[in-house]
């Protein structure tokens, strides 16, 4: 049995040195962009393979008492498992406990957030609610690994069971069979993502906040100190999430963008944790969508997105900030929205941020006045009402 376990060592070991050895420097003899694509894919599909060899590993484990024990005590919370932790508390599992931790600091390293994220684990594995339970009572799952591919051009998954075989799921359509999900924390990545891309707008002379999940939902009530005039969403309905089952719910934020008060161009984001469920509306939710006492302008424009794994993240920094760029020096509106999403990443081969919806000319209203936002995507975007107020 120790030899084994030695070998399944070894095995791993020598999987992940294949993945984090150092590239030979050679001269790039490719175009800028075309390097950046054939980077971003290389990226991806060694994200993918840290991933499989993860789901496999799992899969191989369900056999085991003390594993399953382990596995549906750290699923039974939220659904989520941070696979370091997960390897940690299984007795014998100590090469994969490192594995896992070599292929998180591998996945900070290619997705460019080494800085930010030093130490932090991204795979998980994950499941939902239902099949959580399905679990804890017995039923042996298969165990799959989420594609770093954009979903649109994703038509099946790999997954494994424990007798090691492989099956071809449709990647459109949920499986009967109950199936765990090896995959990034995606709340974690977009914290870090968001560091990175704010400190590319930084850089560029580019202003703005980033509103957290834990600060999005604000009370109606004044603020102690001077009042500020914002827009607040009253209602909002999101019609298509661009999220496959196999991802659970969706990761929406959104851009606020438009002239500071400096005339320099300003971008705040805005995460909006609470839309979990594709064509939901959610009611009185009185979060701080635009806060015009950081505007010049009178109309800004509003662009909603979709999170994802982004194997890289300087093509969407890239994209704001070339947009955005526009605002600055001018002293009206001009619409911005279409020069970022016309300068988004749209390789098939990376799951790069989705554009959800555009909504342009977004103006002020009266106090307590609710009115719709003019979106370009609807039936199948965002519906949007806001309410302005004083907070």
């Amino acid at each position: 049995m120790k030899k084994v376990v030695g070998l399944a060592a070894f095995a791993l070991a020598a999987t992940l040195m294949g993945a984090v050895a150092p590239a030979t420097a050679v001269a790039d003899p490719l175009p800028p962009g075309q390097s950046a694509k054939l980077k971003a894919a290389e990226s991806a599909a060694t994200m993918d393979g840290l991933k499989r060899t993860l789901a496999e590993q799992i899969a191989r484990r369900l056999d085991n008492g003390e594993f399953r024990a382990v596995l549906n005590r750290e699923l039974a919370g939220d659904g989520q498992a941070d696979l370091a932790a997960l390897f940690a508390s299984v007795p014998g599992a100590q090469d994969l406990t490192d594995y896992t931790r070599q292929a998180d600091s591998k996945i900070l390293q290619l997705k460019g957030l080494q800085a930010e994220g030093e130490g932090e684990s991204l795979l998980e594995v994950s499941a939902d609610p239902a099949t959580v339970k399905r679990v804890a009572a017995g039923e042996k799952p298969l165990v799959m690994f989420t594609p770093s591919k954009d979903e649109k051009f994703v038509r099946t998954v790999t997954a494994y069971d424990s007798a090691g075989r492989t099956y071809e799921l449709d990647a459109r359509r949920a499986p009967r069979q109950a199936v765990l999900v090896v995959g990034l924390n995606e709340r974690k990545t977009a914290e870090l993502g968001q560091q990175v891309i704010r400190k590319a707008l930084t850089e560029a002379g580019i202003t703005g906040i980033d509103r957290k999940a834990d600060e999005a939902q604000q009370p109606t009530a004044q603020a102690a100190g001077t009042p500020r005039w914002a827009a607040q969403i009253h209602r909002i309905t999101n019609y298509n999430d661009h999220e496959p089952w196999y991802k659970g719910g969706p990761e929406i934020y959104a851009w606020t963008m438009g002239a500071g008060t400096d005339g320099k161009a300003r971008v705040d984001s805005i995460e909006m944790p609470y839309i979990t469920e594709e064509g939901t509306t959610y009611s009185n939710v009185n979060q701080v969508l635009i806060e015009w006492s950081n505007f010049s302008w009178t109309a800004v424009d509003v662009v909603f997105m979709e999170r994802d794994d982004n194997a890289d993240l300087s093509g969407l920094a890239k994209a704001i900030v070339e947009g955005v760029l526009v605002a600055t020096g001018n002293g009206q509106y001009v619409a911005i929205a279409d020069k970022v999403i016309g300068a988004l990443p749209s390789d098939w081969v990376t799951d790069s941020d989705d554009w959800v919806d555009s909504c342009y000319s977004v103006q002020a209203g009266r106090a307590g006045q609710i009115k719709s936002m003019p979106c370009a995507a609807r039936p199948v975007g965002m519906e949007v009402r806001l309410i302005s107020n004083w907070i």
